[in-house]
């Protein structure tokens, strides 16, 4: 397997651990749930859900991820003020995994961040994300709050079709989101179908060979872009292509993983160990032997 020469930063985000060299600490899976579309929300205004549906997939998630030595994070979709703090409420008490705000609106990242703080949960909360274009109101409220973890989401219009301006766009984002007092960043290199995949892979080893910061992407959205496929109604072919679409960045150095909706960890989840498992050999040869949760170890009682 091959080592970065810059140092890889690795950050402790509530007792999960994520970055470093390939190999050296387990992928973090990031599950995503309350997204559009997921069956549990049940008034998306007003951030209504169907808590013991909600509660039973992040149990799932959680049993299998511990199963094969996977952390994991999750993902919590906010689209408006409102939703924001109800849903934050409901997954501070049903886990206690890192909570990403996954924001759709700005008005939902401030209440989010907002509710983070009443919630006293800051220190395993990330805020998802910074961009080229997020307003200075959501740097000002991550400083006033003091979140400690975000992700910087190397999008823009020329970004999607170039690896090399994703890397460019960070020489600027990552002092920025740094000003705002925030120390733990992780990159997302931007995947929004297919085709991105490919520049999303390499920028991820660009920008851990540059940065040393950990890094991974949405992979999820090449498959869920894939109309194609998704309008053959196969389950087999489409989980097939999934974890083939979630492993691949991991393959090449990945730190973590947005995998999609939390109901697509039963496979994501063992698919992703596998990879571990199979580097996690590596690293005994080498002479350094993995923790006992880690995958090398798990992988054979699933």
């Amino acid at each position: 397997m091959f080592k970065f020469e810059k140092e890889q930063l690795v950050f402790d985000i509530a007792s999960v651990k994520i970055g470093g060299q390939p190999g050296e600490n387990p992928t973090v899976v990031i599950g995503s749930i309350f997204y559009r579309g997921d069956k549990t929300v049940q008034d998306e205004k007003d951030g209504k859900i169907n808590r013991e549906a909600a509660e039973e997939l992040i149990t799932k998630f959680e049993e299998v991820s511990d199963k094969v030595g996977m952390p994991c994070i999750l993902d919590v979709v906010c689209s408006n003020s409102e939703n924001a703090k109800k849903y934050l409420e409901f997954a501070a008490d049903a886990t206690k995994m890192p909570i990403q705000i996954d924001y759709v609106s700005d008005d939902a990242a401030l209440s989010g961040m907002e509710a983070a703080r009443k919630l006293g949960i800051l220190d395993r909360t990330i805020l998802n994300s910074f961009n080229p274009e997020t307003k200075d109101e959501v740097y000002q409220k991550a400083k006033e709050v003091g979140i400690q973890a975000a992700i910087a989401l190397t999008y823009s219009s020329k970004a999607v079709i170039s690896y090399k301006e994703r890397i460019r766009l960070l020489d600027t984002l990552i002092p920025k989101i740094k000003a705002a007092g925030i120390n733990k960043i992780l990159i997302d290199t931007v995947v929004m179908d297919i085709v991105t995949l490919g520049l999303a892979c390499k920028a991820i080893y660009e920008a851990k060979k540059r940065f040393g910061y950990p890094c991974g992407c949405g992979a999820h959205n090449a498959i869920a872009s894939w109309k194609s496929l998704l309008n053959k109604k196969n389950e087999v072919l489409t989980a097939a292509c999934s974890a083939i679409a979630n492993g691949l960045p991991i393959a090449i150095g990945g730190d973590f993983i947005l995998f999609g909706p939390v109901s697509d960890a039963e496979f994501i989840v063992p698919a992703i160990a596998i990879i571990n498992a199979a580097y996690g050999q590596i690293l005994m040869e080498e002479g350094k032997r993995p923790q006992p949760n880690h995958p090398r170890f798990k992988i054979s009682r699933l």
